[in-house]
Order: C-alpha cells, then sequence, then structure tokens
C-alpha cells in the first residue's frame, strides 16, 4: 500500500503512477509459461474434439517439447551469464538445434500415419520458437537498461 499525503502533489502522482505501471507488468518467465500451457491446451483440444486423434502421442510428444523448451530457456539464462554479448548468436544456434531435434522425434514418434502431421509438427515449433524468441529478446532489452 502506498501512503500518499496528498494528490496534488505532482511528484507524490508521477510516484503512484509509476508504481502502478511497475504493478501491471508481468514477467517474463510467467508470460512464457502462461502461453506454452495455452499453446498445449488449445492444440490438445483440437487434437483430441476436432480431429478425434490419439491423446497418448500428443502428451508423449507435448513432454518432449516441455523438456526441451525448459532446456533451452535455461540455456539462454546461462549463455546470459557468461556471454551476454552472444545471446542473438546462440538463440539462432538453438533454434537449430530445436530443428533437428524436432525432426528426429518426428520420426520416433511415426507423425506420418497420422492425417495433417505438418500441422501439428509445424505449428508448435513456431509458436515456441516466438516464445523463446520473445524470452531472449527480453533478456537482451534487460541487460541494455543496466
Amino acid at each position: 500500500m502506498i501512503n500518499i499525503k496528498s494528490w496534488y502533489n505532482p511528484i507524490e502522482k508521477v510516484y503512484f503512477c509509476d508504481q502502478l505501471k511497475y504493478r501491471m507488468k508481468i514477467n517474463p518467465n510467467i508470460l512464457v509459461v502462461i502461453l506454452f500451457f495455452l499453446t498445449f491446451l488449445v492444440h490438445f483440444s483440437l487434437w483430441k474434439f476436432v480431429f478425434h486423434l490419439d491423446e497418448i502421442v500428443i502428451i508423449k510428444f507435448y513432454l518432449f517439447l516441455s523438456v526441451m523448451f525448459m532446456m533451452m530457456i535455461t540455456l539462454i539464462i546461462l549463455i546470459n551469464r557468461v556471454a551476454p554479448e552472444f545471446l542473438g548468436l546462440s538463440v539462432i544456434g538453438l533454434i537449430l538445434l530445436k530443428f533437428g531435434l524436432m525432426y528426429l522425434i518426428r520420426k520416433k514418434l511415426n507423425f506420418e500415419v497420422i492425417p495433417g502431421y505438418k500441422f501439428h509438427f509445424i505449428m508448435p515449433y513456431f509458436v515456441l520458437t516466438a516464445l523463446l524468441t520473445y524470452y531472449a529478446i527480453k533478456l537482451i532489452n534487460h541487460d541494455k537498461k543496466q
């Protein structure tokens, strides 16, 4: 709670507005996790209720995606601490590594037998790549502010 003696003092008013703006900002970590789970829920509901496909395959796929996504976020944080000047280049390398791993897991899960498998392979890849890039951009911008 913020104590303000007078609403007519412009300095205190600015302080109050800055506090509200600070409280309204959402942490990028929380935003990325929420968007990841929303992606899973939308894709799972499409998979089960629209396409009527087996849910075991999609759960295995997203289990792999979640482990890989958390690994990539952890690597981005470590690279940012060790060599922040190479964060942008390392994100490109991690995206390439992620593409290779996604290609291997697609072969392992036999996605070719699923109708429209390219939709189910490409869409989560691009959404999670966008989330990974968003997180890296937030880290880069945070380092520039300091």
